[in-house]
Protein backbone atom coordinates (compact mmCIF):
# COMPACT_ATOMS: atom_id res chain seq x y z
CA UNK A 1 0.00 0.00 0.00
CA UNK A 2 0.95 3.46 -0.64
CA UNK A 3 -0.12 7.45 -0.09
CA UNK A 4 -2.52 6.73 3.17
CA UNK A 5 -1.84 10.13 3.61
CA UNK A 6 -4.09 10.56 6.60
CA UNK A 7 -7.25 8.44 5.13
CA UNK A 8 -7.04 6.39 8.43
CA UNK A 9 -10.53 4.86 7.77
CA UNK A 10 -10.05 3.79 4.47
CA UNK A 11 -6.45 2.36 5.62
CA UNK A 12 -8.56 -0.09 8.47
CA UNK A 13 -10.63 -1.47 5.94
CA UNK A 14 -8.68 -2.02 2.94
CA UNK A 15 -6.54 -3.96 5.82
CA UNK A 16 -9.96 -5.95 6.75
CA UNK A 17 -10.98 -6.63 3.29
CA UNK A 18 -7.88 -8.16 2.18
CA UNK A 19 -8.14 -10.11 5.89
CA UNK A 20 -4.49 -9.04 7.06
CA UNK A 21 -2.65 -10.94 9.04
CA UNK A 22 1.04 -11.07 9.75
CA UNK A 23 1.59 -14.37 11.11
CA UNK A 24 1.37 -15.37 7.20
CA UNK A 25 1.52 -12.13 5.62
CA UNK A 26 4.23 -9.19 4.61
CA UNK A 27 2.66 -5.81 4.40
CA UNK A 28 4.74 -3.18 2.93
CA UNK A 29 3.70 0.45 3.25
CA UNK A 30 5.41 2.59 0.77
CA UNK A 31 5.36 5.78 2.29
CA UNK A 32 2.97 9.50 2.80
CA UNK A 33 1.31 8.45 5.60
CA UNK A 34 0.70 11.90 6.30
CA UNK A 35 -0.71 15.11 5.13
CA UNK A 36 -4.24 16.13 2.99
CA UNK A 37 -6.32 13.60 4.78
CA UNK A 38 -8.61 14.43 8.01
CA UNK A 39 -6.20 11.53 10.06
CA UNK A 40 -3.07 11.92 9.99
CA UNK A 41 -1.65 11.49 13.57
CA UNK A 42 -4.08 8.12 13.96
CA UNK A 43 -2.84 6.61 10.92
CA UNK A 44 1.05 6.86 11.93
CA UNK A 45 0.01 5.54 15.21
CA UNK A 46 -1.52 2.66 13.35
CA UNK A 47 1.46 2.37 10.21
CA UNK A 48 3.88 2.48 13.88
CA UNK A 49 1.65 -0.39 15.76
CA UNK A 50 2.20 -2.68 12.70
CA UNK A 51 5.92 -2.26 11.85
CA UNK A 52 5.98 -3.52 15.46
CA UNK A 53 3.81 -6.72 14.58
CA UNK A 54 6.20 -7.28 11.75
CA UNK A 55 5.23 -4.55 8.72
CA UNK A 56 7.64 -2.91 6.69
CA UNK A 57 7.38 0.86 6.23
CA UNK A 58 9.47 2.95 4.13
CA UNK A 59 9.68 6.96 4.07
CA UNK A 60 7.56 9.09 2.00
CA UNK A 61 8.33 12.64 0.78
CA UNK A 62 5.40 13.62 2.87
CA UNK A 63 6.75 12.00 6.01
CA UNK A 64 10.01 13.74 5.71
CA UNK A 65 8.17 17.14 4.60
CA UNK A 66 6.49 17.03 8.38
CA UNK A 67 9.82 15.78 10.36
CA UNK A 68 11.85 19.06 7.79
CA UNK A 69 9.08 21.58 9.26
CA UNK A 70 9.56 20.03 13.00
CA UNK A 71 13.27 20.49 13.24
CA UNK A 72 13.46 23.59 11.07
CA UNK A 73 12.41 26.55 11.88
CA UNK A 74 12.24 28.18 8.59
CA UNK A 75 9.21 30.52 7.66
CA UNK A 76 9.90 29.44 3.87
CA UNK A 77 9.71 25.54 4.72
CA UNK A 78 6.48 26.09 6.91
CA UNK A 79 4.65 27.31 3.80
CA UNK A 80 5.81 24.40 1.67
CA UNK A 81 4.58 22.50 4.08
CA UNK A 82 1.35 23.82 4.35
CA UNK A 83 0.60 24.08 0.52
CA UNK A 84 1.41 20.44 0.66
CA UNK A 85 -1.24 19.39 3.15
CA UNK A 86 0.72 20.15 6.02
CA UNK A 87 -2.44 22.24 7.71
CA UNK A 88 -4.63 18.81 7.96
CA UNK A 89 -1.14 17.00 9.44
CA UNK A 90 -1.05 19.69 12.44
CA UNK A 91 -4.86 19.92 12.80
CA UNK A 92 -4.59 16.43 13.47
CA UNK A 93 -2.22 16.69 15.90
CA UNK A 94 -3.25 19.95 18.01
CA UNK A 95 -7.06 19.77 17.23
CA UNK A 96 -9.69 21.25 15.52
CA UNK A 97 -9.86 25.21 16.59
CA UNK A 98 -6.27 25.89 16.60
CA UNK A 99 -6.28 27.53 13.65
CA UNK A 100 -8.76 30.72 13.51
CA UNK A 101 -9.32 30.20 10.15
CA UNK A 102 -7.42 28.04 7.62
CA UNK A 103 -3.92 29.92 6.77
CA UNK A 104 -0.36 30.64 8.43
CA UNK A 105 -0.06 32.55 11.30
CA UNK A 106 3.64 32.03 12.71
CA UNK A 107 2.97 32.10 16.42
CA UNK A 108 0.58 29.46 16.35
CA UNK A 109 2.48 27.55 13.67
CA UNK A 110 5.56 27.58 16.12
CA UNK A 111 3.22 26.73 19.42
CA UNK A 112 2.06 23.52 17.48
CA UNK A 113 5.53 22.52 16.52
CA UNK A 114 6.45 23.13 20.01
CA UNK A 115 3.19 20.74 21.15
CA UNK A 116 4.02 17.86 18.94
CA UNK A 117 7.90 17.60 19.70
CA UNK A 118 6.68 17.70 23.42
CA UNK A 119 4.15 14.81 22.88
CA UNK A 120 4.91 13.09 20.11
CA UNK A 121 8.34 12.65 19.93
CA UNK A 122 7.79 8.59 19.34
CA UNK A 123 6.49 9.76 15.56
CA UNK A 124 8.97 12.08 14.97
CA UNK A 125 12.06 9.16 15.87
CA UNK A 126 10.14 6.83 13.71
CA UNK A 127 10.48 9.11 10.70
CA UNK A 128 13.36 9.82 11.36
CA UNK A 129 14.69 5.92 10.92
CA UNK A 130 12.44 5.34 7.73
CA UNK A 131 14.30 3.43 5.30
CA UNK A 132 13.91 4.62 1.62
CA UNK A 133 13.22 1.11 -0.38
CA UNK A 134 13.29 -2.32 0.79
CA UNK A 135 13.83 -5.01 -1.89
CA UNK A 136 13.18 -9.30 -2.16
CA UNK A 137 14.33 -11.23 -5.26
CA UNK A 138 11.81 -10.12 -7.42
CA UNK A 139 10.40 -6.31 -6.52
CA UNK A 140 12.08 -3.46 -5.30
CA UNK A 141 9.65 -1.39 -3.29
CA UNK A 142 10.41 2.76 -3.05
CA UNK A 143 7.88 5.55 -2.34
CA UNK A 144 8.74 7.24 -5.63
CA UNK A 145 11.71 5.64 -8.04
CA UNK A 146 14.64 5.39 -9.10
CA UNK A 147 16.94 7.30 -11.25
CA UNK A 148 17.22 4.80 -13.74
CA UNK A 149 20.10 6.18 -15.46
CA UNK A 150 22.32 4.75 -12.69
CA UNK A 151 23.64 1.15 -13.34
CA UNK A 152 23.98 0.47 -9.52
CA UNK A 153 20.00 2.05 -8.52
CA UNK A 154 20.76 1.73 -4.81
CA UNK A 155 22.77 4.76 -5.44
CA UNK A 156 19.93 6.58 -6.18
CA UNK A 157 19.58 10.18 -4.48
CA UNK A 158 17.68 10.26 -1.48
CA UNK A 159 14.97 12.61 -2.49
CA UNK A 160 15.24 11.24 -6.09
CA UNK A 161 13.37 7.96 -3.92
CA UNK A 162 10.72 10.46 -2.53
CA UNK A 163 10.31 12.52 -5.04
CA UNK A 164 11.42 11.43 -8.55
CA UNK A 165 8.90 11.56 -11.10
CA UNK A 166 9.11 12.08 -14.94
CA UNK A 167 12.41 10.87 -15.11
CA UNK A 168 11.68 7.89 -13.52
CA UNK A 169 8.41 6.76 -15.34
CA UNK A 170 9.35 7.96 -18.63
CA UNK A 171 12.51 5.61 -18.99
CA UNK A 172 13.31 2.24 -18.70
CA UNK A 173 15.32 0.68 -16.18
CA UNK A 174 18.09 -2.07 -17.11
CA UNK A 175 16.56 -4.10 -13.46
CA UNK A 176 15.74 -7.67 -13.22
CA UNK A 177 13.68 -6.38 -10.69
CA UNK A 178 10.07 -4.91 -11.24
CA UNK A 179 9.60 -1.70 -9.08
CA UNK A 180 6.49 -1.03 -7.09
CA UNK A 181 6.03 2.60 -6.22
CA UNK A 182 3.28 5.27 -5.19
CA UNK A 183 3.54 9.19 -5.37
CA UNK A 184 3.19 9.54 -8.97
CA UNK A 185 -1.34 9.34 -8.85
CA UNK A 186 -1.98 6.55 -11.55
CA UNK A 187 -4.27 8.66 -13.18
CA UNK A 188 -1.38 10.91 -14.56
CA UNK A 189 0.30 7.28 -15.25
CA UNK A 190 -3.26 5.39 -17.34
CA UNK A 191 -5.92 7.51 -16.59
CA UNK A 192 -7.43 5.51 -13.96
CA UNK A 193 -7.03 5.11 -9.82
CA UNK A 194 -6.71 1.11 -10.62
CA UNK A 195 -3.43 0.13 -10.02
CA UNK A 196 -0.98 0.16 -13.24
CA UNK A 197 1.08 -2.29 -14.01
CA UNK A 198 3.23 -2.09 -17.51
CA UNK A 199 7.22 -1.77 -17.74
CA UNK A 200 8.52 -3.57 -14.81
CA UNK A 201 7.11 -0.86 -13.15
CA UNK A 202 3.78 -0.81 -10.88
CA UNK A 203 2.41 2.43 -9.61
CA UNK A 204 -0.01 1.55 -6.81
CA UNK A 205 -1.26 5.39 -5.98
CA UNK A 206 -5.20 5.37 -5.87
CA UNK A 207 -5.30 9.48 -5.05
CA UNK A 208 -7.27 8.67 -1.84
CA UNK A 209 -6.91 11.78 -0.29
CA UNK A 210 -8.22 13.46 -3.46
CA UNK A 211 -11.78 11.69 -3.59
CA UNK A 212 -10.22 8.24 -5.48
CA UNK A 213 -9.31 4.57 -3.65
CA UNK A 214 -6.86 3.31 -1.66
CA UNK A 215 -5.22 0.73 -3.32
CA UNK A 216 -3.17 -2.77 -2.20
CA UNK A 217 -1.16 -4.77 -4.58
CA UNK A 218 -1.30 -8.47 -3.41
CA UNK A 219 1.72 -10.79 -4.59
CA UNK A 220 1.69 -14.15 -4.23
CA UNK A 221 3.82 -16.69 -5.53
CA UNK A 222 2.02 -17.55 -8.34
CA UNK A 223 -0.40 -14.41 -8.90
CA UNK A 224 -0.63 -10.85 -8.44
CA UNK A 225 -4.08 -9.81 -7.53
CA UNK A 226 -5.71 -5.95 -6.80
CA UNK A 227 -7.30 -4.77 -4.11
CA UNK A 228 -9.37 -1.13 -3.36
CA UNK A 229 -11.65 0.34 -1.08
CA UNK A 230 -12.98 3.64 -2.23
CA UNK A 231 -12.21 7.14 -0.53
CA UNK A 232 -14.64 8.89 1.78
CA UNK A 233 -12.72 12.19 0.91
CA UNK A 234 -14.96 14.80 -1.68
CA UNK A 235 -12.82 16.29 -4.64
Amino acid sequence: MSDIHGCYDEFLKLLELIKYNPANDQLILLGDYLDRGPRSKETLSEVMSLVDEGAIALRGNHDQMFYDWIQIDNERNDLHFFRNGGYATITSYVGNGWFKEIGYDNDLVKKAKRLIQDHDQAHLEFIEKLPYFYENEDYIFVHAGINPKLKNWKLTDEQDFMWIRDQFLFNDHTHNHTIVHGHTPNTLIHKSNDIYIGNNKIGIDGSCAYGGQLNCLEITMDSIKMHHVMSKNKL
